[in-house]
């Protein structure tokens, strides 16, 4: 290998020497061309390089250039889109002004229509060509809506706002119609804010104004006989006030309460009750004259207003003819119904200076004359509003008195016509701490307007029952305890029931009750009042028949009637003389009621002169001032002790 290299290296060949130069020359020639070549490849690459760039940037420019175009494209098709919106939109529109049911027009600034709708030509009965660049004097008739309408027109114009109006309207369509339109002027502006015009609408408020209408008459007007209502009457009272005070006159109001409407009502219909008050009112309106007024107040109420009165004659005649329309009996459904009314009456400026105490004295006439027995006519007084704000005020201190414990009982002796003590009655007294000490028959009455008397009858007779039972347990005496029942407490259910738990709860025997009934408790109920008493009677408690011969009872009722004692009233008492016809008459009724084997007692005996009759009648048992007062509870011992020491 060694050799190889010394062969192979020319500087240790001697003949190597003669052909350097020529080598030398060989080598330049190669390394020129190579390089040549390597020139020409740097200048291909750069070649390819620039055709590379130049691609590149064709590449991105067509890139650039497509998605320019695709954006155009979108652009295009979103404006084309849109203007097919803007196309629709505005087809809509048109579409939606020609259809309207309301006028819709705009016009310039001389007042000259520029665009309507369909509505504004039916309504005007003119083609569109006669009213495009007309004025409204032009295609209206009416100076009154050409006036409201220029008015409204330059309003907007000067101030730039809207400006509205109602338009009352009349059109023959076979008939003559009546109709309103609410019309509405605004500015119509342009890019610059600059007023370029007006844009307006009509739209027709018929129904709204009819709904308005029939609200305004139901509130004024009552929906049955159609005669004013409350409010209507109210403000009509109140401006003859006014009218009164000023020309020195006066004003009368009546209030008309038509009698036992609710038992019409009840019996025969509401549809009659209503026949019967539009038929009221149509003879009412009769009766009046000129500008006075007629009202229906409430279900069975009505109001009569007289203006301007000046003589007193004319109230009474006014009154005679009010009173005669009664005379005659309705003539409803087949049915003939006589009515009466009880009639009330105020006078300005006597009774009252404002509608607000003209209306309630008037009120309270009526509500005395309906307490007096009906079918009367009363002219108020301020004695008669003192008693019935005295009612007013028993009415609502009764609520309390219950549960404040206010009521106490007072018992009057009764006895047998030979002086033993038969037991007691049992008598309600109410000691307000307000009004003091009240009698049954000062607060019984309203305590049953109220209904109170039921819970009021319930306490009488617990505590009547137990302070029998304490009696009789203390002296071993078999006294009867006697107590007045309300005719509304027979109508309360199982009314009988409660007296026999009562009676069973306390331990009294049963034959120790005795439960007082007035005439007017069967009267109108007979058969359900006949089998309450029936069950009280069968368990042991006794039954009295109260102020017979004061109604009307007959004896046919004492025959059917399941009643052990008849209590002859203080008034037949009262009568007694020796001289006296009358007697004869009392006699009868006792000696009728033994045969029947009723019991009798007289209530109010005073004198030894009434025992001695009623001794010689043959009555059974007394009581009355003559033998004791009603006393406090605590007295009772006493009575019953001066008893059994007389019996002794």
């Amino acid at each position: 290998m060694d050799n190889e290299s010394v062969y192979l290296n020319p500087s240790s060949d001697p003949q190597a020497t003669g052909v350097e130069a020529g080598n030398l020359s060989d080598t330049t020639d190669l390394r020129k061309e190579n390089l040549k070549q390597v020139n020409d490849k740097a200048t291909l690459r750069e070649e390819e390089l620039r055709q590379e760039m130049e691609e590149l940037i064709l590449t991105a420019l067509y890139k650039e250039l497509r998605e320019s175009k695709d954006e155009l494209r979108r652009q295009i098709k979103v404006m084309t889109r849109n203007n097919e919106l803007m196309a629709l939109s505005e087809e809509r529109y048109k579409t939606l002004v020609n259809n309207s049911q309301d006028v819709i027009f705009s016009c310039d600034l001389q007042g000259a229509f520029t665009t309507i709708n369909k509505k504004f030509c039916e309504v005007t009965g003119l083609p569109r060509e006669m009213i495009l660049g007309k004025t409204i004097k032009d295609i209206q008739s009416d100076p009154g809506y050409i006036q409201k309408w220029t008015e409204a027109f330059t309003r907007v114009i000067a101030d730039g706002g809207v400006n509205s109006f109602t338009y009352r309207y009349e059109r023959n369509l076979g008939s003559k119609i009546t109709g309103y339109y609410d019309v509405t002027l605004s500015p119509l502006f342009d890019s610059r804010k600059r007023i370029v015009g007006v844009i307006g609408t009509n739209r027709d408020i018929t129904r709204t104004i009819e709904n308005e209408n029939k609200i305004k008459h139901m509130t004024y007007y009552d929906c049955i006989t159609d005669l004013p209502g409350r409010v209507l009457f109210l403000e009509r009272l109140d401006n003859a006030i006014r009218t009164s005070g000023k020309n020195s006159n006066q004003a009368i109001i009546i209030i008309l309460n038509i009698d036992n409407f609710k038992t019409i009502n009840n019996t025969l219909g509401y549809a009659v009750g209503d026949i019967l008050l539009v038929e009221t009112a149509t003879r009412l309106q009769k009766c009046l004259r000129g500008k006075n007024t007629v009202s229906h107040l409430n279900g069975d109420e009505f109001g009569l207003l007289l203006e301007n009165v000046e003589q007193e004659d004319d109230i009474v005649n006014l009154l005679k003819r009010i009173g005669k329309i009664f005379d005659e009996p309705f003539e409803i459904k087949g049915e003939s119904i006589s009515l009466t009314a009880s009639i009330g009456v105020s006078i300005y400026p006597d009774d009252g200076e404002t509608y607000e105490e003209l209306l309630k004295n008037a009120a309270t006439a009526m509500q005395v004359a309906k307490k007096s027995g009906k079918n009367r006519l009363e002219f108020f007084n301020f004695k008669m509003k003192h008693e019935f704000l005295k009612t007013l005020t028993i009415e609502r201190l009764l609520r309390k008195a219950l549960h404040q414990r206010e009521f106490v009982l007072y018992y009057q002796p009764q006895y047998t016509i030979s002086g033993k003590l038969r037991g007691f009655e049992a008598l309600i007294r109410w000691n307000s701490p307000e009004m003091g000490l009240l009698t049954p028959a000062e607060f019984i009455p309203i305590a049953e307007e109220t209904g109170l008397i039921i819970q009021i009858g319930k306490w009488v007779l617990n505590t009547a029952i137990l302070a029998c039972k304490v009696i009789n347990d203390k002296y071993c005496s078999d006294l009867i305890m006697s107590l007045n029942i309300s005719p509304l407490q027979f109508r309360e259910k199982e009314f009988s029931e409660y007296v026999i738990k009562a009676v069973k709860a306390s331990g009294l025997n049963p034959k120790n009750l005795e439960l007082e009934i007035t005439e007017s408790s069967f009267i109108n109920n007979y058969d359900s009042v006949a089998k309450e008493l029936k069950s009280l009677r069968d368990c042991g408690v006794r039954i009295a028949l109260d102020d017979f011969g004061t109604g009307y009872s007959s004896l046919s009722y004492l025959k059917k009637l399941p009643i052990d004692l008849l209590k002859i009233d203080k008034s037949f008492i009262q009568e007694i003389d020796f001289s006296n016809p009358c007697n004869d008459l009392t006699e009868s009724i006792i000696a009728l009621v033994n045969k029947l084997n009723i019991e009798t007692i007289a209530e109010g005996v005073e004198t030894l002169e009434q025992l001695n009759f009623l001794v010689n009648a043959k009555c059974n048992y007394v009581q009355g001032y003559y033998f004791g007062k009603p006393s406090a509870e605590e007295l009772i011992d006493d009575i019953v002790g001066k008893a059994i020491e007389r019996q002794k």
